[in-house]
């Protein structure tokens, strides 16, 4: 069953007696970028007068527009072709941009490239309110001169080289997500709905943006500290980095789906059908990690998911996630994060204005030319 559009109080700031005029979002894509990287903020934004209702039915908070350097159709790295409006159209068009997102993908280093386009940020940045990317499109950002001396996060592939490049951005490994004044970053294509989401937060409210998320069945909080990489997909890509022999990167989602049973070493060797003393050896071999270390972080992770998300008992996510006594969660807790489960829930609970954090994005990418894995036999 269908659920209705939120009602949001009459009471809430975001209701006026005469409606403010709409916010202009302008996502900037090109040609090979990544199609989420731009519907995926225009979903959400697009989303608010039908899920919201009430006074965002009449009167849309947002108006929506798709533009590239050139305007016409571009077409997207999965060949998917959308219908854009040129960065001279907007200078006729439109006076103010309230949001500016810039759009990752391959074809970022043409835009990189485009002394029109780098010139046309530069001009029209100092009108805009927000100043965002997706992933990769930070490259644009930065060869336009507009993030020098800014904290920024960009896809966790490609953050080394944005750093060598720009050495005057200040590059945040590994992090999610980051809001630096009205310069807003994420790292990654699925991002790009986060950070929608937090823009519609700081817009409109937690209600609002909350609502959302549910509808979009991403999480609304987050720490920004996170790495882009959950547990669960850093163990997969480590071994498949290392092992040839996909029942590895397999066996971590199966222990992801079990954190709650028996996952001692011999018991993962038999569901990889080892012998456990082969196993561990193997393990250690292609990951970097032993099993229990692996199991323990995966664990974590979990337990940090309910702690920020749920009200259930600290006792009782103990149990839930494999720790079994909340003690034991305790110790792990103190030793990997340097506080206790109460301490972590009470600080991942605290107001944080403006600075909503997502679950993150791990599909972006700079270069047609893809590097493969190299893999190496498991150990024998």
């Amino acid at each position: 069953m269908s659920r209705p559009p939120v009602q949001l109080h009459a009471k809430h700031p975001s209701f006026a007696a005469t409606p403010p005029a709409p916010r202009t979002v302008v996502v900037l894509g090109f040609d090979d970028a990544l199609l989420l990287n731009a519907a995926g903020p225009l979903e959400v934004f697009g989303a608010v007068p039908r899920l919201l209702a009430g006074a965002f039915a009449q009167h849309p908070p947002y108006r929506l527009v798709l533009a590239s350097p050139e305007g016409g159709l571009i077409s997207t790295v999965s060949g998917i072709e959308v219908m854009t409006r040129s960065l001279a159209q907007l200078d006729l068009e439109l006076r103010d941009i309230d949001t500016l997102i810039v759009a990752g993908g391959p074809g970022v280093a043409a835009l990189e490239a485009d002394p029109r386009a780098c010139d046309w940020l530069r001009r029209r940045h100092g009108q805009i309110r927000r100043l965002c990317s997706v992933g990769t499109g930070t490259f644009a950002l930065a060869a336009a001169g507009l993030l020098d001396g800014r904290r920024v996060v960009t896809h966790w592939k490609f953050n080394d080289e944005l750093q060598a490049r720009y050495p005057s951005v200040q590059c945040q490994p590994d992090a999610l997500y980051l809001n630096d004044a009205n310069l807003w970053t994420c790292g990654g294509a699925t991002a790009g709905i986060d950070l929608a989401l937090a823009l519609v937060e700081q817009d409109l409210g937690p209600h609002a943006a909350l609502a959302l998320a549910r509808y979009f069945t991403v999480f609304l909080w987050r720490s920004a500290g996170q790495p882009q990489l959950s547990a669960s997909l850093q163990a997969q890509s480590n071994a498949l980095r290392t092992a040839p022999d996909v029942r590895l990167a397999r066996l971590h989602a199966w222990i992801a789906a079990n954190l709650d049973g028996d996952l001692r070493v011999e018991r993962l060797a038999e569901q990889f059908g080892m012998s456990p003393r082969h196993f561990a050896r193997a393990y250690v071999a292609a990951t970097g990690d032993t099993p229990a270390q692996a199991v323990e972080t995966l664990r974590l992770e979990a337990a940090c998911r309910l702690l920020e998300t749920t009200r259930e008992p600290i006792k009782r996510i103990a149990e839930t996630v494999g720790f079994g006594r909340e003690e034991r969660m305790r110790r792990v807790f103190q030793k990997e994060l340097g506080t206790s489960p109460l301490g972590y829930r009470t600080q991942a609970r605290a107001p944080q204005p403006g600075v909503p954090v997502p679950v993150a994005g791990q599909t972006g990418y700079r270069h047609v030319e893809r590097p493969g894995i190299a893999l190496e036999h498991l150990a024998q």
